[in-house]
């Protein structure tokens, strides 16, 4: 946040950072409080809320200038920003990195719950898959809308929750984006906003804004989808854990991102 500071990538302001124990038992940050509103995940913005109220044009012009927001954050100057400590080791692309990490919280989640073979297997196919390496930009991690504050007229005013940031693909953000979206409303079968801009609408959008093609995005929305699937298996043994889900639910393994990585399967045969 603090690099970004005074780039096009709206985040709110860095007051303070203490990296000690001693106040909080924990290590925290002070930050700039952004007036806005942020569209709400639980209960799902598809269903109710200020976001699903709006008309058609407003909801578009949110969604936008969401999309707006990515391709500013595709066009950083990573290097120049002092983002450097996120590249990966020598002769290792920003994917592998990113495989590595995510494999490594795939052995942490299964260590404190049950086995997953979809998600070894969808990795597999995800690794024999892999596009050859491309362009490297800024990723905030976390791309969505419910992490965007947004002011009266609609644009955002501050983007939030970076501890997934990395570099990667530049449309990796992007499938993100399309991925929580459409876990939130089909993969939960609720049906989507019908003011929202198509799949189609939005890539033309983010590419006219960033000035960079989104040709490998059904790969990294495959990817994206079982980022979230893992993270949703994380959540639902947490959840059940702590008697938060009746156990017969199953929630790590039934939830909105468990169901477009299991259609992602069937449509490509993994």
């Amino acid at each position: 946040m603090q690099a970004l500071a005074g780039t096009a990538v709206p985040v709110p302001r860095l007051l303070g950072r203490e990296e000690g124990a001693d106040v909080l038992g924990t290590p925290f940050v002070v930050m700039q409080r952004v007036p806005g509103r942020v569209p709400q995940e639980n209960p799902l913005y598809h269903l109710e809320g200020w976001f699903h109220d709006l008309d058609s044009a407003a909801q578009r012009r949110h969604w936008f200038s969401g999309i707006d927001t990515l391709a500013a954050i595709a066009r950083v100057d990573w290097q120049a920003c002092g983002l450097s400590f996120l590249a990966p080791p020598p002769g290792v692309s920003v994917l592998e990195q990113q495989f590595q990490t995510w494999t490594h919280m795939l052995q942490w989640v299964e260590a404190g719950a049950r086995p997953y073979p979809h998600l070894h297997t969808a990795l597999a196919w995800l690794r024999h898959h892999a596009p050859p390496p491309g362009p490297v930009s800024l990723s905030w991690g976390d791309a969505k809308l419910g992490n965007c504050v947004f002011d009266a007229q609609g644009r955002v005013a501050a983007v939030l929750d970076w501890e997934q940031a990395t570099l990667a693909h530049p449309v990796d953000d992007l499938a993100w984006w399309l991925m929580l979206d459409e876990c939130l409303s089909d993969g939960y079968g609720v049906p989507r906003l019908s003011g929202l801009p198509t799949r189609q609408e939005t890539v033309v959008q983010w590419e006219h804004a960033s000035g960079l093609r989104a040709d490998e995005l059904p790969f990294y929305e495959v990817f994206a989808a079982w980022r979230m699937a893992l993270i949703m298996a994380r959540i639902g043994t947490l959840f059940t854990q702590r008697g938060w889900v009746d156990a017969q639910a199953q929630m790590d393994v039934r939830n909105g991102a468990a169901t477009l990585l299991s259609r992602h399967a069937q449509r490509l045969g993994f």
